[in-house]
């Protein structure tokens, strides 16, 4: 047993990652050569054993390139058990010959011998024996010890000369014993299906009464039972397996590893994985000798102030000192070598290991056990019938303090908190070793909540089109820090240069690293941080007076992708299973760049994985946000194109780049400066001569036109012109009656207006129609808040603020604070937690702080004046409201209505706080609304 398997590798370490192996078990070697066997461990000509039942050939019936006219396997369980196997194979297309003029025959000559009975060319009339001219070459995969493996395994390769178009090649052969290993106990598998056409698939198992066998066909596409025929003669029971005409089956790309695409037939003497435990146990030798050099590492070990440090000190030794290197000959192959042996010789593969951890634990009376799992695979070892099959690996399960960890000695790089450290086998069914095992555990799912990699760029362009300055820090956590702390033990200093420069240079042709990349390592928490200094000419690129930077996440690269044909037949495998991750992009432009795109988040998320894009972009700061979650390892045929409509939405929302309008950028005239103000009315006048356009140009439709007629609505009502808004959103409505967005549309303006139940109203009308989203029942909250309608605001904003992502969750829980302050409640625990967690993070968080309680105006106040610019003063606008709210809350009028004509005076004409800072002013002021409108 061993692990030959790379862990995905993230793309800015790409380079480093070709060159070394992050894992102390060998990667499987290609390197064949021939060796000498026994002449009695490969015989030839040998008639077929007296109990086999000979099947005829069918007729070839299909026109196919090569078509397989029988496939069979006999098999007699005994002392000595044997397999019969014969396949005969009509090749009819001549560029099929070169493959099927080489057959292979694997076995292990120190428990198997190989009788091979004939091989045989039929062309036509004639029966043409090929059975001692063949060229036979017995090969071994020798992987050295380059590469750890030694297995006593050998091909048979034969070459069958003079095969021709039309012949049908006919080869029986019959392989004798078994690995001694498993005691006399049997078990095996037949290959069912076949990826070539098939006449005729047989197995016949002959088995003593007294040996109870349990057979079962497992595979994972749909297809009729298939039922045996049974007898029973002279105490041997016999079951006799029959399909005729199967077809071909073809193989998907990214097939989940965990799906049985072809179905084989099992047998097995083993009648529970109860009985597997208790075979393995025997293995694994519970009191071993115990040597004076095993004692001394037990002696020290102990000495550790708690389990967990012992745990912990135990797997670095056998991690770090034991080499990995495997001889698999004989019981070897599953027998584990003596504990005081592995550490005199200082090597050993996965089942060794395993075996010197549990030994080294148990002598520290710490509860311990081996674990079998195959390497891979997930799910569906509970599909298959109980026995060694499939087991490939060795790990160790260890109980400290009350939880139960699952530890694999065959890694490199792990250290400190146990619960710290990476899980390979996530999720992966496995086989406790012990007599009290009674069927398979599953090892548990890396917790979601753990972040295992995450990006941190900003970039800072002090002018458009010059050279810009991009800081990168990247925190690897978990298998991920594991993975990258080997990598760089093994790394020359100038080969992680060269590799952090190279990479940038990938993304941003020209780019040049400044100074050196730090690395800062902490094995105890099982973190490793990057960080690098680039120098980036031409960071923003101009396209017609706009301008445009380039992001890319690298480190969700190949986490999601989707499959090359939508009409799938198998699941598709994620290959980023497990994974979460989160990428953070800053961007400071120039003080030229004004814009203002508040915060904003789009999710999409479904059983396969969650990710949110955040977005915003205030005065001259643009910032993205990123979070993705792969939540399962596979996705089902059934439910393939909506996975891929979301990957496709999720790609389209992370954009890769960041836009930056020429109407966003302030004249280098002096003379010249409007504004913000001016300036925001020059958008969304800008906003109604584009839509007036389209409208007019008569290309839209239905919902499209409404949409646009919306958007023109919008900005008469940002200029107060309220009759034209009104027409425009009343159009809307008209034209798509039956879709949310024209009523929420209406039911902004009508806000804006101070019609608060026509507002309300439209919110109501939305909902049913999928108007579900937070941002509808924030605004019918909002609006049923200043139409005194307490309660029902509240119960909205407490929805909105379920459904809200973490950006947008902030200003929905701060209009819930003021609702619950209008009401004269104190606010629900679980807001007010929320509300005083990280008091000076991103704005509003300190808004939200200082509603609850948790900070004082003056010190919100502080903490806008940090901004600079249009950012600064987009923050004032929102915060003189809440303050205003305040003060209001307090009972103080006279300051609440201080600040909300700051928040006016301000002028940021788009904003809701804007617009709520006149309605409190009108309301104040004893007036209806600050404009009435033709409804």
């Amino acid at each position: 047993m061993y692990l030959a398997r790379f862990l995905r590798a993230g793309l800015v370490l790409a380079g480093l990652l070709a060159s070394h192996n992050i894992s102390a078990q060998p990667a499987p070697g290609q390197q064949l050569k021939e060796v000498q066997v026994e002449s009695s461990a490969f015989t030839l000509a040998d008639p077929i054993p007296a109990w086999v039942d000979p099947t005829p050939l069918p007729e070839v019936t299909k026109p196919q390139p090569v078509v397989i006219r029988l496939m069979e396997t006999q098999s007699l369980v005994g002392p000595t058990p044997v397999t019969y196997v014969r396949r005969a194979m009509a090749i009819n297309d001549a560029a099929s010959l070169t493959a099927a003029g080489r057959f292979s025959i694997p076995f292990a000559p120190e428990y198997e011998r190989v009788q091979l009975h004939w091989v045989r060319i039929q062309r036509a009339q004639e029966l043409l024996d090929r059975t001692k001219t063949s060229n036979i070459r017995f090969l071994q995969r020798e992987q050295g010890l380059e590469n750890g493996v030694y297995s006593g395994y050998v091909t048979a390769s034969i070459l069958i000369d003079d095969l021709r178009v039309g012949d049908t090649l006919d080869i029986a052969y019959s392989t004798y014993g078994d690995n001694p290993v498993f005691g006399g106990k049997y078990f095996g598998l037949s290959a069912w299906d076949q990826s070539l056409p098939t006449l005729h698939r047989r197995v016949v198992m002959n088995h003593p009464v007294g040996r109870p066998i349990q057979w079962r066909m497992v595979g994972d596409r749909a297809s009729p039972a298939l039922v045996p025929n049974e007898s029973v003669q002279d105490g041997m029971r016999r079951l006799d397996f029959n399909q005729k005409d199967l077809s071909e089956i073809v193989g998907e790309a990214q097939t989940a590893p965990d799906f049985f695409g072809y179905r084989f037939l099992q047998f097995s003497e083993f009648a529970s994985w109860n009985e597997v435990a208790g075979w393995a146990n025997t293995l694994f030798d519970a009191k071993p000798a115990i040597g004076e050099d095993l004692r001394a590492a037990v002696n020290r070990i102990r000495t550790l102030g708690s389990d967990q440090e012992r745990v912990t000190s135990a797997l670095e030794f056998v991690q770090s000192q034991i080499r990995y290197f495997s001889v698999s000959l004989g019981e070897s192959s599953h027998r584990p070598a003596a504990p005081d042996e592995v550490l005199r010789r200082r090597y050993g593969d996965c089942k060794d290991k395993s075996f010197l951890l549990v030994t080294l634990l148990r002598e520290l009376e710490i509860e311990s056990s081996p674990v079998l799992l195959q390497i891979g695979r997930r799910e569906g070892i509970d599909k298959t019938l109980p026995s060694p099959q499939f087991f490939d690996h060795a790990i160790v399960r260890a109980v400290v303090d009350g939880q139960t960890y699952f530890l694999d000695p065959t890694r490199l790089g792990q250290h400190g908190v146990l619960s710290r450290m990476g899980q390979a086998h996530s999720g992966a069914q496995v086989l406790v070793v012990g007599q009290g095992t009674t069927d398979l555990t599953t090892i548990p799912a890396a917790g979601g909540d753990l972040v295992e990699d995450a990006i941190g760029e900003r970039i800072m362009l002090p002018k458009l089109g010059d050279e810009g300055q991009l800081e990168l820090k990247r925190i690897f956590t978990g298998l991920s820090a594991e993975r990258i702390r080997v990598v760089f033990e093994l790394s020359s200093r100038d080969r992680i240069l060269r590799t952090f420069g190279d990479a940038m240079e990938r993304r941003y042709p020209g780019a040049r690293m400044i100074g050196e990349p730090t690395i800062a390592d902490d094995p105890v928490n099982n973190t490793l941080t990057i960080g690098a200094t680039y120098k980036v000419p031409k960071l923003a690129a101009e396209r017609d007076g706009n301008w445009l930077v380039y992001f890319r996440p690298d480190n969700f690269i190949d986490i999601l992708t989707t499959s090359s044909s939508a009409n799938r037949t198998t699941p598709m495998r994620i290959p980023g299973y497990p994974f979460h991750g989160k990428y953070d992009l800053e961007i400071t432009f120039p003080e030229a760049v004004s814009n203002f795109v508040d915060p904003h988040a789009q999710t999409v998320e479904n059983k396969y994985f969650s990710a949110t894009v955040s977005e915003s972009f205030r005065g001259n700061i643009a910032k993205r946000s990123m979070d993705l979650t792969t939540l399962r390892a596979s996705v089902e045929p059934d439910n393939y194109t909506a996975y891929a409509d979301d990957v496709r939405a999720f790609t389209k929302a992370v954009g890769g780049l960041v836009f930056v309008s020429k109407l966003a950028i302030k004249s280098g005239d002096p003379s010249d400066q409007s504004s913000f103000t001016k300036r925001l009315q020059g958008l969304s006048e800008q906003t109604i001569k584009k839509a007036t356009e389209t409208i007019d140009g008569g290309k839209l439709s239905g919902a499209d036109l409404a949409d646009a007629y919306c958007l023109r609505g919008q900005s008469y009502a940002e200029l107060d012109r309220y009759d034209e808004a009104i027409q425009d959103t009343n159009a809307g409505v008209r034209l798509a009656s039956n879709a949310y967005s024209p009523w929420t549309c209406r039911a902004e303006i009508y806000f804006r207006i101070g019609q608060f139940d026509k507002s309300i109203a439209d919110y109501s009308k939305a909902i049913p129609l999928g108007g579900t989203t937070a941002g509808t029942f924030r605004g019918r909250g909002v609006s049923r808040l200043f139409a005194g309608r307490l309660d029902d605001a509240v119960a909205d904003l407490t929805k909105a603020s379920e459904l809200a992502d973490k950006e947008t969750r902030l200003y929905s829980d701060i209009w819930l604070v003021i609702a619950y302050a209008r009401l004269g409640k104190p606010a629900p625990a679980d807001l007010l937690k929320r509300a005083t967690t990280e008091l000076h993070g991103e704005w509003p968080r300190a808004a939200l702080g200082m509603l609850a309680g948790a900070m004082t105006p003056d010190d919100l106040i502080k903490t806008v004046d940090d901004k600079k610019g249009d950012d600064r003063q987009m923050a004032l606008a929102e915060g003189y409201f809440y303050i205003g709210e305040h003060y209001l809350a307090a009972g103080d009028k006279k300051a609440a209505e201080t600040y909300f004509n700051k928040t006016r005076e301000l002028g940021v004409i788009v904003y809701t706080e804007h617009i709520a800072a006149g309605l409190e002013l009108a309301r104040m002021k004893g007036e209806d609304a600050p404009r009435a409108a033709t409804p």
